[in-house]
């Protein structure tokens, strides 16, 4: 695990730090260029915390991640018989900031459930789309920074990292500075709590994503799934570690039939097998379907 940097930086009282911070989250930055939301960002919290570490490719290589696409998301001209389709969007498609991407930066999305992958799109019944399969293919470590909290619920397979990283925090703060823990604590439950509660336009995720992944070069983005009450942890991907390190194996179409809370009721279609960029579609079959980790009902 790498060491977070200790720069100096001339911190005001501590009751004034948190009234800046209140500030910063009530800003309405609808109308603001990123460079100003930036500066703003710097002029308020001071600075953007290092919060990461790396996952190790003998552990994480074949990690199995999800990622959907409904029909309603999709352009005309998009060809679903090609995997680039089901990966990260080109750019002239990012037309507006997501939670971890700003718009014509694209970042690929992904979560580390089927569940989680449906209900971050906000489906309608009836609706139409895709669900893909992908595979972490790692030859190296991948960096990753969190947006974890150190309160995840227990059913969270990523927990850990956000309790790890804030007592990291605190360990390391205690040996060598004591007089600014506070202040980093505060920051990190105001960026955490960013990643869970803001609304679109996303301004300040959005602009501490683009940070982490296209100016810092970090691989993986971490993040608690707003829709699932986060039981569930999201992917910020950048589109280099996708072409390099992920695999699609699968393509599944389906149709959302019932919302039954903590799960959906789907049908299936098709199933789309990829060979090289190109997929080959066919019936789905039920054993396709329990293969790709759906349960028959």
């Amino acid at each position: 695990m790498e060491k977070y940097e200790i720069i100096d930086i001339h911190y005001p009282d501590f009751k004034v730090y948190e009234e800046n911070l209140e500030k910063l989250k009530n800003t309405d930055f609808n109308n603001s260029s990123v460079s100003n939301i930036y500066h703003r960002f710097h002029d308020l919290a001071l600075t953007i915390p290092g919060l990461g570490g790396k996952l190790l490719h003998k552990e994480f290589k074949r990690e199995k991640l999800y990622r959907v696409r409904m029909d309603s998301s999709m352009a005309k001209t998009e060809n679903i018989s090609n995997v680039n389709t089901f990966s990260f969007p080109p750019k002239e498609f990012c037309k507006f900031n997501g939670r971890a991407n700003l718009k014509h930066k694209p970042v690929f999305y992904c979560t580390d459930d089927i569940f989680p992958s449906i209900k971050e799109c906000k489906p309608k019944i009836g609706e139409f789309g895709y669900i893909s399969l992908w595979q972490v293919d790692a030859d190296k470590d991948l960096s990753y920074a969190t947006c974890l909290p150190e309160k995840l619920p227990s059913k969270n397979r990523w927990r850990e990292y956000g309790i790890f990283h804030h007592n990291f925090l605190i360990e390391n703060h205690s040996k060598v500075d004591k007089k600014t823990l506070k202040y980093r604590l505060s920051l990190r439950d105001f960026i955490t709590n960013r990643f869970m509660q803001e609304n679109e336009p996303y301004s300040i995720s959005s602009m501490l994503a683009h940070e982490y992944l296209y100016m810092n070069r970090t691989d993986i983005l971490l993040y608690p799934s707003v829709q699932t009450l986060q039981d569930y942890t999201n992917f910020a991907i950048h589109p280099r570690v996708a072409e390099n390190y992920l695999k699609c194996l699968k393509v599944l179409r389906f149709k959302i039939t019932k919302d039954l809370g903590e799960q959906f009721k789907l049908i299936f279609s098709l199933i789309g097998t990829p060979s090289g960029n190109k997929i080959n579609w066919q019936k789905a079959t039920d054993e396709d379907i329990s293969k790709f980790g759906f349960n028959k009902s």
